[in-house]
């Protein structure tokens, strides 16, 4: 299986998905991890602004080590100027046709602009991505599961729910590698547990997390047989 997953910032992938990805990884999965804000502003000290982005790539590329990622990239935004624009349906089609992945990870609509501008443009260049256009970009790719993970505000109604009680201590372990950001969200580790324990609940088990599946391309339909699949 090849997941990518698609955040606006880094620690927003071990937030959402970050258990399932180990998860992921544990079976086999090949897992790219596309992060799109360079994380310019997210120091705390002035004397740390010069020094942020390239401390936040090394933790980073530690998180990927412990969840199993195999690919990082890093699109370079910067933060508070994500737009839903050309380039920005480009960078994510173009992720999508080279890698040809079997599964999509992103935010759900929701937080606040950086995060509600993904997910937009990952929507809609994941849909994009399968039809002839912007051929420069590479072959069109199929239309693979898209779910959305949920970061700060919890999500309404979840279509699946990951047990990850297996896999949970990666997530915290993931997190604790993002050590520049743990002043900035405060509370991170209570929000951790205290929503994997929610979703957990919903499911009968220790820890879980949730998604929701983008429905925004029809499934067909040949037998109405299949309406009860």
């Amino acid at each position: 299986m090849r997941v990518l997953v698609l955040a606006a910032h880094a620690d927003d992938e071990v937030i959402g998905a970050g258990a399932t990805l180990r998860k992921l990884a544990n079976k086999g999965a090949s897992i790219r991890l596309v992060i799109f804000s360079e994380g310019d502003e997210g120091y705390t000290t002035l004397a740390e602004e010069k020094t942020i982005v390239a401390r936040r790539q090394r933790e980073t590329k530690a998180v990927c080590r412990v969840l199993g990622i195999n690919e990082y990239f890093t699109e370079h935004w910067l933060d508070w100027n994500f737009k839903v624009d050309n380039s920005s349906y480009r960078a994510v089609i173009h992720h999508i046709r080279e890698f040809r992945p079997d599964l999509v990870l992103t935010h759900r609509w929701g937080d606040y602009n950086d995060h509600k501008v993904i997910q937009e443009v990952v929507v809609e260049a994941w849909f994009h991505a399968a039809i002839p256009c912007a051929m420069k970009l590479g072959p069109i790719w199929k239309h693979v599961p898209l779910y959305e993970f949920e970061v700060i505000q919890p999500m309404a109604e979840p279509t699946v729910v990951v047990d990850v009680t297996d896999t949970y201590k990666a997530k915290v372990k993931a997190m604790e590698r993002y050590a520049s950001q743990h002043s900035l969200v405060g509370g991170i580790f209570q929000l951790l547990e205290g929503r994997a324990l929610t979703r957990g609940y919903l499911i009968g088990t220790k820890y879980g997390e949730a998604f929701r599946r983008v429905s925004y391309r029809p499934r067909k339909i040949t037998s109405v047989n299949q309406l009860t699949d």
